[in-house]
């Protein structure tokens, strides 16, 4: 799906605004203003979701513009700051909330059009609709109890065939698992992916393709507008394995309150690894498998069952709006998984409340090298410091009320650098009681080195910048 290429008969166009005219003027591919607005609102939107499976700590990219085309400065286009060097831009939307602002406006957007379209359609409740030379349809459920009838998911149609709600396809609904269940299928790894998607698939609110014919390639599915488009089986493929590294993440924001910050690493660092380098097995075998057995098993009544449900979207206001609402808090439910992949507190403002390392008099070069030239590394106070340095990091982010998921993440990533660190000086204060054949100490004041987590260097250079 792009802003280039009608939904329905798939005419590719030079121009974002030639579509627009189309899908105005074309008798067969018309569509109402707001539908035009809400299939461009929605590309943009998964265009987001689609960098968060390519690689899930970056948030949305931002326009890199150049405000002088003869010139090498690069301007934020959210808070108008000038930075010399492309890399720099590139630094400062990634630690900065800059590129957060633009897509939570373009998320609030959307999702303000689709209150939009329920609140209109709850204004037209009030009409009954009238039944038709053709079908008898009525919404009705079965209360196990009573035999009343109110609204619910489930639609009743004139021959007795239950219709649940359908969700459409890059949009299915986690399954319905305890968190026991998630964290086990969340430490499977790659192993863990295939069972998850066999879980949506296996749900009938997640059956959203069929192919009308078995012999062709082309695969029917439900799209978010809640109508019927057309794929290849490699596009169906690469939307739910995607759809899948989603639903994972949210497995493990669910999860996370039970889970240590090093477990969360650890779940953390396998799932950018399932999504970096997929297995061409995992990929060509196990998600190949899992649809040929749906096209295969459950195909006729998966086509009947959307075919049905497509029908009652567009005759009965009251069932669109039960649709939209559902997409809307899937959608929503995207946002916040959006949200906690991305950094909810800077270093900036850490090294604010904690103090910055690079800068205090304790971690100078002259200080720590006449610490170590006087005291077993045990009792320096570099070994002193950054010890408690973790773990005041560790408290400050685990009582802040802005923590993300992606914190947790970045906090063990410094933790580990850190670490490493502290084996590099333990070596270096040992050498400084060793001698070579000359007699000369290993390490001395020409050679002695202090080092810092690359984080904590990278986050002054920004500031320089």
């Amino acid at each position: 799906m792009d802003n280039k290429t009608c939904p329905t008969c798939k005419s590719f166009f030079k121009y974002p605004s030639r579509l627009k005219v189309h899908l105005q003027n074309t008798i067969h591919c018309k569509k109402t203003n707001l539908e035009i607005t809400t299939y461009f609102s929605d590309i943009k939107t998964q265009s987001s979701i689609n960098v968060l499976s390519n690689n899930f700590l970056e948030s949305n990219s931002l326009i890199l513009e150049n405000n002088n085309n003869n010139s090498e400065h690069y301007k934020c286009n959210n808070c108008n700051t000038n930075f010399k060097y492309r890399q720099n831009l590139r630094r400062h939307l990634k630690v900065s909330k800059c590129s957060k602002k633009i897509e939570q406006e373009e998320r609030t957007k959307q999702i303000e059009i689709l209150q939009t379209q329920i609140n209109e359609l709850k204004q037209q409740q009030t009409i009954i609709p009238t039944k038709t030379k053709q079908t008898n349809q009525q919404i009705q459920i079965i209360n196990n109890n009573h035999n009343e009838r109110i609204i619910n998911n489930n639609l009743t149609i004139n021959n007795n065939t239950i219709i649940q709600h359908i969700y459409p396809l890059g949009y299915e609904k986690i399954p319905n698992i305890s968190q026991t269940e998630m964290i086990r299928l969340l430490e499977l790894g790659d192993k863990g992916v295939i069972e998850i998607v066999k879980l949506v698939c296996e749900q009938d609110e997640n059956k959203n393709f069929y192919k009308i014919n078995l012999n062709k390639n082309n695969i029917s599915y439900l799209s978010n507008q809640y109508k019927i488009d057309i794929c290849q089986e490699t596009e169906l493929k690469q939307t739910l394995l995607k759809q899948c590294v989603i639903l994972t993440y949210q497995m493990l924001i669910l999860c996370s309150p039970l889970l240590s910050s090093e477990k969360i690493y650890e779940i953390n660092s396998n799932l950018q690894n399932m999504s970096d380098k997929m297995k061409e097995e995992i990929y060509d075998n196990g998600l190949k498998n899992i649809i040929e057995y749906e096209l295969r098993t459950n195909n006729k009544l998966t086509k009947d069952k959307i075919t049905k449900y497509t029908k009652e979207i567009n005759n009965n206001s009251i069932i669109k709006e039960e649709a939209l609402g559902h997409y809307n808090t899937m959608l929503q439910l995207k946002d916040n998984t959006n949200k906690a992949l991305t950094t909810g507190i800077s270093l900036y403002e850490i090294n604010k409340k904690l103090g910055d390392p690079v800068k205090i008099p304790e971690m100078t070069f002259e200080y720590t090298y006449n610490d170590f030239n006087t005291k077993r590394f045990e009792y320096t106070t570099y070994l002193k410091y950054w010890t408690k340095r973790i773990n005041d990091e560790e408290h400050y982010i685990t009582t802040h009320p802005n923590k993300s998921l992606c914190d947790f993440v970045k906090l063990e990533e410094r933790k580990k650098d850190i670490n490493i660190k502290i084996d590099f000086m333990k070596k270096q204060s040992e050498d400084m009681r060793k001698c070579d054949n000359q007699n000369n100490a290993l390490i001395n004041k020409d050679n002695f080195k202090v080092l810092f987590a690359h984080s904590y260097i990278n986050e002054n250079q920004r500031i320089k910048d």
